[in-house]
């Protein structure tokens, strides 16, 4: 790779990080040029990487896509792996967070929407079908569900500080997991 690629994927890093953080702050709505000042990089720079605010969201959720892809083979290899993959969100607020809004931008039937979502489920199937094997997970449960239980994680930690929201996503995982009857 020469030295300008490397300058202009390391750009789009920038960018991808800033937007993740100026969403996280502002919304989904927030102005790009917020996303190009944090990034310290110039307007051209920005339109060379995304051609708009849809643009950019589907590169964050590809980019998503790729950490839950990453998470889960590294979740499989243990019986209650789908288990710690939900605990695992604790750890990624930042992209919940930011990303929670998308369907403002993109229409969940959108053809670049729905390719993510199928990519999603062949992500999450193989980890629900050894859990629900495992007995670790109930036997209903599905790819739609999970999507069900990380909108309630992004719901509860919007507007609170990362010590907050670290605290509350250890919660909401705890009584999403055990629910709240006694034990």
């Amino acid at each position: 790779m020469s030295i300008r690629q490397e300058r202009a994927a390391q750009n789009r890093d920038e960018l991808l990080t800033a937007a993740i953080h100026v969403f996280r702050l502002h919304g989904i709505n927030a102005p790009l040029q917020l996303i190009i000042d944090e990034a310290k990089v110039g307007r051209a720079t920005f339109y060379r990487n995304f051609s708009d605010r849809r643009d950019l969201v589907l590169a964050l959720m590809q980019q998503a896509l790729d950490r839950l892809e990453a998470r889960a083979r590294n979740h499989a290899q243990f019986e209650d792996g789908f288990i710690r993959l939900i605990q695992d969100h604790i750890y990624n607020i930042p992209y919940l967070t930011a990303l929670m809004e998308y369907w403002r931008v993109i229409e969940r039937n959108d053809p670049a929407m729905v390719s993510i979502y199928q990519h999603r489920d062949t992500i999450l199937q193989p980890l629900i079908d050894q859990a629900i094997a495992n007995g670790t997970c109930r036997a209903d449960f599905s790819p739609a569900d999970y999507s069900m239980v990380t909108s309630i994680l992004r719901a509860a930690l919007q507007g609170y500080t990362n010590a907050e929201q670290e605290r509350l996503a250890t919660r909401a995982v705890e009584l999403l997991l055990d629910g709240i009857r006694p034990k």
